[in-house]
């Protein structure tokens, strides 16, 4: 389904087209209105349209002027210029070279609807060419460096993939990674003072470390890496299974980490420090062999210069390790910043399973879910503008007396408790401020329904008018120009009805200049003209 807009300073006439075609026949799912072409470009930096319709005259911006600043920054819009005979030579061969086509005035709804038909064809054709293979095939092989950083870039922040998926993704990426192999990471502390130095420029260098990374450990062994969120740059390392090895693995790794930090500061001048993680199954292990890694620059290496650290020379055995879903991205602050509660619940399940699995530490842990959830609840409800009391009332102070023996099942019990309080109070939020909105906007356009436009009703509530115009049919399921209309056509039946006044004064009071015009719409509504309404009166 495509989109349309419609742009003109004449509001009658851009009303009249937006209900004059069999819209959704023709495969157009959505006609936006502009009334000038100021409004026009603000429209199009919310909406994905695909044709635009516009006068070539216009106050302010004309027409062509649209249309060359369409063409600077949506270079896939199609354009129908509709223009007056006076105006036509002086504008033919701009016309030609900017627009699908053009239209004479007066235009007739059949003569519109041919021609965005075959321009709704052009559309179409040029989406199968560009769903072509090899030109598909050419633009992803051309991503795939970013993709493959990307993936492990998601797993070392959590994800977690089906086999299958998994599996699809390898192939599909190109990455010779077998699933529920051993693996080690490998990770890159960059030690130089990079602050002064262009963004090109560093990423021409660290592009420069990948592949030198990549190009040692090519022979024997599969590579894959990408930047964390903390500027390490991250090398995924798996034997190749074709290459028999007289030696440990372990052994080569290190020698072979050992050679790369060295041919980085002999061919990039940069300083480096390296850690090995320990090994684990691919991909099930990357998150713990990850944090693992990182905790060694923390406890062992800190501000140290050009170390070099290998996780087996780690020999502390630790009780005790964190609860991994908890800090798994997404983390419970991230769903609740965009309130995505179906996942703030879905994680709260994951969480509860690890801790039924992890036995004698699931007190421990209590205290590390509750701290969380408390932290999260108060962040949101702040940022809202809310103190915590407000919503918990007086179950806060149960909330504050924190029991690190709590069991498992009265920790559940609080942390879904909790959780449905918190949604319940976000929903209700919402549903209040649209209802106070709608209410705002109602008044305001009943208030001035004479000389009312989308426009005017944004700028009353300070809102964007794509928003107000998306709130409207959501929260009214009546489009908005539809419900100015019936408001206009209900007020013209009562003056109508009540007032000796004529067919025009009429029109002018309900917002129309044209008579004719309002005299159409009418019609349209209810079956007879005005005239005939107010004779049978």
């Amino acid at each position: 389904m495509y989109e349309i807009l419609i742009v003109d300073d004449h509001t009658y006439l851009v009303d009249s087209l937006a209900i004059g075609l069999p819209w959704e026949q023709m495969g157009i799912s959505n006609v936006y209105k502009a009334y000038s072409g100021e409004e026009a470009l603000e429209l199009l930096n919310y909406r994905s349209v695909d044709i635009v319709v516009t006068d070539i005259h216009m106050n302010g911006m004309t027409g062509l002027e649209l249309i060359a600043r369409i063409n600077e920054k949506w270079k896939n819009t199609k354009a129908v210029i509709i223009t007056g005979y006076d105006e036509f030579q002086y504008a033919r061969e701009a016309i030609q070279q900017q627009v699908c086509d053009y239209l004479l005035k007066p235009v007739s709804n059949e003569e519109l609807e041919q021609t965005l038909r075959t321009i709704i064809d052009r559309i179409t054709e040029e989406g199968n060419e560009l769903l072509d293979q090899q030109k598909f095939a050419y633009r992803f092989r051309e991503s795939l460096p970013k993709l493959r950083e990307m993936f492990l870039f998601e797993l070392l922040s959590g994800k977690s993939y089906p086999l299958s998926a998994l599996q699809d993704k390898l192939q599909l990426y190109g990455l010779p990674f077998s699933a529920e192999k051993e693996a080690i990471l490998l990770c890159v502390r960059v030690e130089e003072d990079y602050s002064n130095t262009d963004l090109y420029s560093l990423s021409l260098i660290e592009y420069a470390m990948f592949n030198i990374v990549e190009e040692v450990f090519a022979n024997k062994y599969h590579v894959a890496y990408c930047k964390d969120s903390h500027d390490y740059l991250i090398f995924l390392v798996q034997p190749n299974p074709s290459v028999q090895s007289g030696r440990d693995h372990s052994a080569i790794i290190e020698d072979l980490a050992r050679l790369s930090q060295h041919q980085i500061k002999l061919y990039l001048k940069s300083k480096v420090s390296v850690v090995l993680s320990s090994w684990g199954g691919f991909p099930h292990d990357i998150l713990p062999m990850y944090h693992s890694a990182l905790s060694i620059y923390t406890d062992y290496i800190g501000y140290q210069t050009e170390s070099f650290f290998d996780a087996k020379q780690k020999k502390e055995v630790f009780e005790i390790q964190p609860l991994a879903e908890l800090y798994r991205s997404q983390t419970f602050m991230e769903l609740i910043d965009l309130e995505q509660w179906n996942g703030f619940e879905s994680k709260l399940n994951r969480i509860f399973e690890e801790l039924e699995g992890a036995g004698g530490g699931a007190r421990e842990y209590g205290l590390q879910i509750y701290v969380t959830l408390l932290q999260t609840y108060s962040y949101y409800l702040h940022k809202k503008g809310k103190r915590i009391y407000e919503v918990f009332g007086r179950e806060i102070d149960k909330m504050l007396k924190i029991d690190a023996g709590w069991s498992v099942e009265p920790l559940k019990e609080w942390a879904f408790g909790s959780y449905v309080q918190i949604k319940a109070y976000s929903d209700s939020r919402s549903d209040n401020i649209r209802s106070d909105l709608m209410e705002r906007i109602r008044r305001f356009i009943q208030e001035n329904i004479k000389d009312i436009t989308l426009q005017t009703v944004a700028d009353h509530v300070n809102l964007h008018p794509v928003y107000v115009s998306n709130l409207f049919k959501q929260e009214t399921k009546e489009n908005f120009s539809n419900y100015v209309l019936r408001l206009r056509m209900e007020k013209a039946v009562q003056l109508l009805k009540h007032k000796d006044l004529k067919i025009s004064q009429i029109a002018h009071e309900v917002g129309y200049q044209k008579p004719q015009y309002f005299i159409k719409l009418f019609k349209t509504q209810y079956g007879m003209t005005p005239q005939e309404f107010k004779n049978g009166q």
